[in-house]
């Protein structure tokens, strides 16, 4: 993907470069190189993935400290020195861009300043050795390599990413020539793997992500136009043809004849697909018809039969097995010496599953009337919701708090407050929440469309 334009103010660096708390960020000026409209952007100069895990994803994905002008839509990656703390992996790295070409003596003050920053952010506690040897970087890759690093990631890996990255970049360049993309997959098609449609698929939502309509919508006719055309996209197509004629069986029966029609090739996406359909009934009527089959039909159903038992088994064990692991990890957080702090430090692993564990044991605890239990186990829980309210958009956050205002006077008090941010886009937002609501079921859905729909009208008055 070709990245944001990289851009260096002219500006004293000392003065544009404020040190930020690891939360929060500073608005500094910008001209748009493009247009030359000046704006006002955000900048983070720490990053402290032990209180705000979100920023880690968004500096792997350059997609942190990127202007986007709102005049013309120009995205710009701002070069300027930041920190990277992940106390986890007791890691401390500093990026310094060369281009900025600040004499070494300035340079060593503004490091000391932003070290300092962090550091009196924490309490005393975690202010540990490796603090006074931060390890220096002069690009971006070798901090975002280092970070891999400490995720376990080798470079080995990464060197293979990053050929793959390149070669989605040379292809996206014949996404609209179906000879020229045809001759580059003949002596490419080994390498256009899942791995590969993987790395499109994020390159495709980084262009999205910073307004780079043109470049999303190229790479999205480039994962089109190669699905027909490589050996992998195939596969997958087939795969994903096989799913879809299944979605519509209507009966047990019905399934299970068109499981076992199915090419072999394609059983292991749909033991993914129809796992809980393949229980006890499913494999005893397939059993059936391989007893009633002759010859070479008796050996192929049999062979399809025995995939899905092998395939099925392995799911359940792989299942069992995050299970476990969902349960050891709140066992651990529910004994920590600080429930909250335990949170951050296991952020990535915060998933459905470990969520579904959460809730069943808050109602067991409640049930059982475990009043301690229950209120550490409501501290964790507390505090995933609040990482997941301070990780929403602005304006996913902006309505959060406005819903939990009482309507009518809650809600019209509260958006005469901030009557400055209201405008036709919040109210259109308003609109297509309230729309894509309205098509879920439930009365609880039905009752939030409403409260939507109404807080649109006190908003539309104001604007």
């Amino acid at each position: 993907m070709q990245e944001p334009e990289r851009h260096n103010r002219k500006d004293r660096p000392s003065r544009m470069f404020e040190p930020t708390t690891p939360t929060k960020e500073n608005q500094v000026p910008i001209q748009c190189p493009q247009c030359g409209h000046n704006y006002q952007t955000p900048i983070i100069s720490i990053v402290d993935v032990g209180l705000a895990p979100q920023l880690r994803s968004l500096f792997l994905a350059n997609q942190l400290n990127v202007a986007v002008c709102p005049q013309c839509q120009a995205a710009v990656m701002l070069e300027v020195p930041l920190v990277y703390h992940d106390p986890k992996a007791e890691f401390l790295g500093i990026y310094f861009p060369q281009q900025l070409n600040i004499p070494e003596r300035e340079k060593q003050l503004m490091i000391g300043e932003l070290t300092q920053a962090m550091m009196q952010s924490l309490p005393t506690e975690q202010r540990k050795g490796y603090f006074f040897s931060p390890r220096q970087f002069a690009s971006r890759q070798s901090l975002n390599d280092a970070v891999y690093g400490t995720m376990g990631i080798s470079q080995e890996e990464l060197d293979r990413q990053r050929r793959k990255a390149k070669l989605v970049e040379q292809l996206v360049v014949f996404a609209d020539d179906p000879k020229g993309l045809q001759m580059m997959v003949k002596s490419n098609d080994a390498q256009i793997d899942g791995e590969f449609f993987s790395i499109l698929s994020a390159m495709l939502e980084q262009a999205q992500a910073v307004g780079d309509e043109k470049g999303a919508g190229r790479f999205e006719m480039l994962r089109e136009n190669l699905l027909p055309i490589t050996t992998w996209g195939k596969k997958a197509q087939k795969q994903r043809a096989a799913i879809e004629a299944l979605q519509d069986a209507t009966t047990a029966e019905e399934l299970v004849d068109r499981v076992a029609a199915a090419d072999e090739d394609v059983l292991g996406a749909i033991a993914l697909a129809l796992r809980p359909n393949l229980n006890y009934e499913f494999f005893q009527s397939l059993t059936e018809r391989v007893d009633a089959a002759e010859g070479t039909e008796k050996a192929r159903l049999a062979r399809v039969r025995d995939k899905l038992l092998e395939l099925t088994q392995q799911l359940d064990d792989a299942a069992r097995e995050e299970l476990t692991m969902r349960v050891t990890l709140l066992h651990e957080m529910v004994n920590s010496p600080n429930p909250r702090t335990a949170v951050h430090e296991h952020v990535e692993e915060l998933d459905d599953m470990f969520m579904n564990v959460l809730t069943r044991n808050l109602e067991a605890a409640q049930q059982k009337d475990d009043q301690p239990l229950f209120q550490r186990l409501a501290t964790i829980y507390d505090e995933i919701m609040q990482l997941i309210q301070d990780s929403a958009p602005p304006e996913v956050q902006f309505i959060n708090e406005l819903l939990m205002e009482p309507y009518p006077d809650g809600t019209r008090t509260f958006l005469q407050n901030h009557r400055e941010e209201l405008g036709p886009e919040f109210i259109e937002y308003l609109g297509q929440m309230a729309d894509d609501l309205a098509a879920r079921e439930g009365d609880e859905a039905a009752e939030m469309v409403k409260r939507l729909r109404d807080i649109r009208s006190q908003a539309m008055l104001m604007v």
